[in-house]
């Protein structure tokens, strides 16, 4: 059951329609109603937006009742894809090589795009430089995804002559 459109009116809403109607109460209403309806339908298309992402995913389906399924693994594979927040910290330099298969596409971008944001530099498109050493969650995930054999991580060491 839905709330009746006054009481889902903010007190900004309530204000805003209160100063734009010049003390009219039917144009105060008018105003207010149509505040409340925009914010209705936007959330409204937010909702099935995201609905329609998570479909698209992979992540969500819908059965003949209409009712909501999740795919575990689906979910499971769209939040290992997340970015890891937590940047390497240090001054060790550290060089990143990785021999990724073509069948494993998506995993080699998202590598990729990891040592982007830890501002890595790329010396050739499997070998990154940048400072270390990396997060433990970095080689947890790695494992997860099945590729710890195809990443190398090596300290780097200046030698003088």
């Amino acid at each position: 059951m839905q709330k009746h459109w006054t009481e889902e009116a903010s007190f900004g809403d309530l204000i805003i329609s209160h100063l734009l109607s010049c003390r009219s109460i039917k144009i105060q209403k008018k105003i207010l109603f149509e505040l409340v309806q925009k914010r209705r339908m936007l959330n409204m298309k937010v909702f099935n937006n995201n609905l329609y992402r998570l479909k698209n995913k992979g992540i969500l389906n819908f059965d003949s009742d209409k009712n909501i399924l999740i795919n575990g693994s689906a979910l499971r594979q769209h939040v290992f894809f997340r970015p890891i927040e937590e940047k390497p910290t240090g001054s060790i330099k550290v060089m990143v090589l990785f021999d990724i298969p073509e069948k494993k596409r998506k995993i080699r971008n998202w590598l990729r795009l990891q040592l982007k944001l830890w501002e890595f530099k790329m010396i050739q498109q499997s070998v990154w430089l940048g400072k270390g050493p990396l997060p433990k969650e970095f080689t947890e995930r790695l494992s997860l995804f099945g590729i710890s054999r195809c990443v190398k991580v090596l300290k780097v060491q200046s030698l003088k002559n």
